[in-house]
């Protein structure tokens, strides 16, 4: 019998962030640069992707190098070089969401793992299964799914498979400067270290981050993912990959929020019975940290889905 256990997956900005979330716990970190990845929390340059990984690789732990960008025909040229790159650092993978990256794989003979991550579009055992069966390693579930709908994937999904634990979630993508454009048509200085937030204006609660990188304009949930008093039920189903999305949030913050999830995850599998206790804890925990502005829930997981 396979020994089970799961990864636990944290994004990183920076080298420091790298170092304590890994210290804090997390298996493997997610890192990229925003010239071939959409929504990095901050832009490694390649120099600094060999730093993480040696490092990484003597603390037991793995780096994941996004290249999930939306790419055009001008944008497939420098792919094979900095792919090969990746491979030649020796990252533990990649993760992307575009046929042209396996494509390119293939085209340079190259056995870098890639880790299928097409967002919304990840949603169906039979797709994730077409990939298995071309040689991918893993993949990472659309956040648009109930948790039912997961762990009947996880029955039948042939290679080891993620999901999204905490943070918020992507709600909209643009390739255009909305936020530049709009500034623009105001008349107004645009000043790209300024938070922004959108509203509605019959919720005046609501709160979505929004902001701008060289990949467009990029709206994020009103609220944060948190399934940490959800843990036993993931883990009874074997999921293999629990990510925390740490994009918009403090390195402390992150920091906290790893060191939770990896005692959590610890404690359920050495003890359910002292997790059952604790999971009130745990979650409590994290309402002290939690910014005010940021609502936590469980995202789709529990809800009734309509399509």
């Amino acid at each position: 019998m396979t020994l089970y256990i799961p990864e636990l997956q944290a994004s990183a900005r920076n080298i420091d962030e790298v170092k304590r979330l890994a210290l804090a716990g997390a298996d493997a970190l997610l890192i990229g640069h925003q010239q071939f990845a959409n929504r990095v929390p901050g832009d490694f340059e390649l120099s600094d992707i060999r730093e993480v990984t040696e490092w990484l690789h003597n603390q037991g732990k793995k780096v994941y190098v996004r290249v999930n960008a939306i790419y055009h025909n001008q944008h497939l040229t420098e792919l094979p070089s900095y792919l090969k790159e990746l491979e030649e650092i020796n990252v533990d993978g990649i993760i992307a969401g575009d046929q042209s990256i396996y494509q390119i794989l293939s085209d340079i003979n190259s056995s870098l793992p890639l880790t299928w991550d097409p967002e919304t579009l990840s949603t169906n055992y039979q797709t994730l299964n077409f990939w298995a069966n071309r040689g991918l390693k893993r993949a990472t579930l659309s956040n648009e799914l109930s948790l039912a709908a997961v762990f009947e994937m996880k029955e039948k999904v042939k290679f080891p498979i993620n999901i999204q634990v905490h943070g918020m979630t992507n709600i909209f993508h643009s390739k255009r400067k909305l936020i530049r454009n709009y500034y623009n048509q105001i008349d107004q200085a645009y000043d790209s270290t300024v938070q922004r937030y959108i509203k509605e204006n019959k919720k005046p609660e609501t709160h979505y981050p929004i902001f701008e990188d060289v990949n467009g304009t990029h709206i994020m949930s009103n609220e944060d993912l948190a399934m940490i008093e959800y843990l036993d039920q993931i883990l009874d189903a074997k999921i293999d990959g629990l990510y925390i999305e740490g994009i918009l949030k403090t390195i402390d913050y992150n920091e906290q929020i790893v060191s939770l999830y990896r005692e959590a995850i610890d404690t359920y599998l050495d003890d359910p019975a002292a997790y059952a206790l604790k999971k009130a804890g745990y979650k409590q925990a994290i309402d002290e940290i939690q910014p005010e502005s940021r609502r936590l829930n469980t995202g789709f997981y529990f809800k009734e889905q309509i399509y």
